[in-house]
Order: structure tokens, then sequence, then C-alpha cells
């Protein structure tokens, strides 16, 4: 027999067993008991999932209308998944009271009163599972405001109220700080809230803790309860820990330290899953693309945008487009390194809101189109003042021959050297053709360049970053991965990019 099927047959043999209990049986506490082991027939029937539960849990209540029964039933189920212990069920409950009891559909039967029960919703209602989390702004020991939504960076965040005096606590918390330290974990913050008005006794914690253990913590408290904190999270005792993501969702509440670890060990596991999936399925996507048209590519990437972009969960949208954009950006193609700016352009940029981490569409994104764009073949070369080997300031892109050849490169570099050593032999060919060579030591100092230089016997220049470089040879230009090459005519402009000797030969002949 099928759930649906099953669900109706005992819906009917509650109904009309309910009915005739109420003829037959004297006793209201033996008519009771089958009411009880009907209810838990029941709902041994639906899934563990508060959506489920609720249904079903209106389903059992209106079967009891005919008897008058749906208070208690009501009830019953009230109590059932407010003391579960199963993580989430509480919302069921809370489902419950305010469907029933706080809207005075119904009246609380015997054993329970109406003002308990919006006690337990109001403590509840705003911090259950798949919830944005209510933000708390409080106060750092050292006096600076922090905010609980401006904190969620990390992949996870625990959301933590203690009390350094509570015993529960004070086995509970080592735990915590072994938790945060995993390096399976990473991208694990905690938000831990001291909830005694006694700040100083904070101070002291903190200060009777290992550095080193606390570099992911942020201790905050609020003495004056001004964020009404115990209600909207339900600190009622101590301690009290949620899972928050970075979307501000709530992942798990009233956790303890090892349902706390088996969470986060599910959660990382479904996540790393989850990449690896959409990471397959972007990369035969870009396999299926025809580069050599950009309108294809707009016309296949729109298609995938518009299927992912319409989901009402956004992570699948974030994973595969920013797999496929680095998968671009990063590509040896030039057709494809093209196309990264398209995908960019029209389908990351103009869309902040789906992004958790707004800086990546807002400021990386943009950044890095700035660069392809700037070192696309046909664009002018971005001068950019450099060292030579005896500390001159040299500006790279300026005076050009009839063809210059940069390539960066590193002095540590193994496949640097082969090309190095091809440019060595074919150095006076090249310069019969007009070809001029600046190399650009990346990682490299005026006085390391200088012996690169001799050590290699390398005729040519050898340019190195400026001193207070800070990496922007790195934004200008394609530099991750060296060698990297670029051919310049006499304009500045770029000819080609990232060639291969034979490439380079067939150009300038």
């Amino acid at each position: 027999m099928n759930i649906k099927a099953t669900l109706l047959f005992l819906l009917l043999t509650i109904s009309l067993g309910l009915f005739s209990q109420t003829r037959q049986i004297s006793g209201a506490d033996s008519l009771r008991q089958k009411v009880d082991s009907h209810i838990s027939s029941f709902l041994s029937t639906i899934p563990i999932h508060p959506d489920s539960l609720s249904a079903a849990s209106d389903r059992l209540i209106a079967a009891g209308e005919r008897n008058n029964l749906s208070s208690y039933i009501a009830g019953r189920l009230f109590m059932i998944f407010k003391d579960s212990g199963i993580m989430g069920l509480e919302s069921v409950s809370v489902y419950i009271a305010q469907k029933y009891f706080l809207s005075d559909t119904l009246t609380p039967p015997d054993g329970l009163n109406k003002s308990e029960i919006l006690l337990f919703v109001e403590f509840n209602k705003h911090s259950l599972i798949g919830m944005d989390a209510p933000d708390l702004v409080m106060t750092t020991p050292s006096g600076i405001h922090k905010s609980l939504k401006e904190s969620l960076g990390s992949k996870y965040t625990v959301l933590l109220f203690f009390d350094d005096q509570c015993t529960i606590c004070k086995t509970e918390l080592p735990e915590l700080l072994k938790i945060s330290k995993f390096t399976d974990y990473e991208g694990l913050s905690v938000f831990a809230v001291f909830t005694h008005p006694d700040t100083s006794r904070l101070r002291n914690f903190i200060a009777g803790l290992p550095v080193n253990d606390i570099i992911n913590w942020t201790f905050v408290s609020d003495p004056a309860y001004s964020t009404d904190f115990p209600r909207l999270y339900n600190v009622v005792k101590t301690p009290q820990i949620f899972l928050i993501d970075n979307s501000g969702k709530i992942r798990g509440r009233n956790l303890s330290s090892s349902s706390l670890d088996e969470l986060l060990s599910k959660l990382y596991e479904n996540d790393k899953e989850f990449s690896e999936q959409a990471s397959r399925f972007a990369a035969a996507y870009i396999e299926a693309i025809d580069f050599e048209d950009s309108v294809s590519v707009k016309t296949s990437i729109s298609s995938l945008f518009s299927n992912l972009s319409s989901a009402s969960d956004k992570e699948l949208y974030r994973s595969v487009f920013s797999y496929i954009y680095e998968e671009l950006l990063y590509s040896q193609n030039e057709k494809r390194r093209e196309a990264s700016v398209i995908v960019a352009e029209d389908f990351i940029i103009p869309y902040p809101d789906f992004w958790i981490n707004k800086e990546y569409p807002a400021i990386w994104v943009p950044s890095m189109v700035k660069r392809t764009k700037m070192n696309q073949v046909g664009s002018l070369f971005p001068e950019h003042t450099m060292l030579n080997t005896s500390g001159k300031r040299i500006t790279l892109g300026k005076k050009c021959s009839k063809f210059t050849l940069i390539y960066f490169t590193d002095q540590h570099c193994a496949t640097c050297k082969t090309y190095t050593e091809i440019l060595k032999r074919e150095y006076k060919n090249l310069r019969k053709k007009g070809v001029k060579i600046i190399a650009v030591n990346t990682m490299g100092t005026p006085a390391s360049s200088n012996q690169y230089k001799i050590l290699e016997n390398i005729k040519w220049h050898v340019l190195s970053p400026l001193e207070n470089d800070n990496g922007s040879i790195f934004q200008l230009y394609e530099t991750e991965s060296v060698p990297y090459t670029l051919l310049l005519d006499r304009k500045g402009r770029i000819v080609a990019k990232n060639f291969d000797f034979a490439t380079l030969k067939n150009i300038i002949k």
C-alpha cells in the first residue's frame, strides 16, 4: 500500500474508530489511549519533514471534529513535536499552535495553558530551521559594534549563546573550540554571544583562552538585552547553539557540540558532492559550445541562465556560472577568454542579488573583465613602469619595434627555462625579422633578475616589478601562469598572445 493510500485508510480508521469508541468506551482515559495509538500509527507513515507532518496534523485534527476530539488531538500533536528531540520538528508545534490555539479555532485541552503555548511560540517562531536568522547588533569587549548579519561571510557560522559560569557551557565550549579548528570545516566561524550582563567576566574569559584557538571567533554581548535575543533565539538556558549558512539561513538549532559536528560533517560532504556535480555539468556544457561564434556563445549561455536563474535555489546558478566564468577566464584558448567577458557582463555582473558574496559580481568579476578587455588581440598594450637589472625605471610597452615580444617568466620555472632556451637559439633570426624581446621576471628584483640574466646568458632586457608594485602586474596582465607571451606591433597593439614559437614564426615571416 502506498503512502497516499495508507494515509486515507488511517484517516478513515481514525474517523470511524473515534466515532464508535465514543459510544463503546466509558472511560475518558481509555478513549485517549486509543486516540494516542491511532496518532502514533498514523504519524509513523509520514516522512519526517515539517511540511509533511504539518499537513498530516491538519488531517488528524480534522478527523476528530465529529467526536469533539480535535482539541485533544491538536494538543497531543503540539506536545509530540515540541518534545520530539528531532531538530526542526518544533516548527510543526508552532504551526499547530498558531493555526488552532492562538487563533481561537480550538480551545487548548486540559493540561495545556494558552499563555504557555503563546510563550513557546514567541520564543521559537523567529528562529526556526530554514528561516533567515534575525540580525543581532552587539558590542565586542573593546566597544566595537558587530552585526551578526555582516559577520556571515564564512561558509557556515556557529551562533553560540553562553555563560562562563554555566556548567554545561564549561563542558561544551572546549569541544566547540576543537570543532572550529577542524581543517575539514574550512570556512567555519563562531559568533559567540555572552549572555550575562557583567562584561568584565567576558573579558576575563577571553583572556584565559589561547589566542590561536579563537582566531575565527567573534565575542560580543548585549548587557541591556536591547536586541531581545532571548526571545528571538529561545535563549532561556545556555548553551544555545545555532548553525547559519552564508546566505543567512538557519541550518541547525538547539544543537550540542556533538550534534553540531555531525551536522557539519553531513553538510560539508553534501556541499562537496554538489560542487563536484555542478563542476562536471559546467565542464560538459562548455565543451558543447562553439566559441568561434560569439552569437552562438551568447545564445547557449542565455539558455542555461534562463533555466538556472528561474530556480528558487540559486546555489546551482552560483556553482555553475562561477565555474564557467573562471574556466573560460583562465583558458589557454583566446576565444574562450573572450567569451568569459560575455558570461561576466551578461550573466553575472547584472545579478548581484543572486550572489551571497556580493564582492564577486560587484568587484572581482568587473576587475577581471577590465583586465581581459585590456589584453585582447587588437587592443593597446597597457603600459607599466618596471625596473631593469640596473634598477633604472623602464616603461614596458613604450618605444615598440616592428614586433616586440614580451614574455612573463619566473627564474625558478622549469617550463620558462625551456622557452628561454628556444629564444636564445633563435635570437639572431628574430632580431633580423625586427623582433625585440623583453622578459619580465614576475617574482624578481633588479638584483635577482641580473643574476638570472648572467646565469642564463640572456641578451635581452630582463625587467622586474617595482618594490611597491603590490602585484599590479598580475592585475594588468594575465600572468598567473607563466610563461605567458604577448606580441606587440609598432603601435603597441597586441598582435598575438600566449602563443607557441611556431605561431610566432608564422606571424613575423
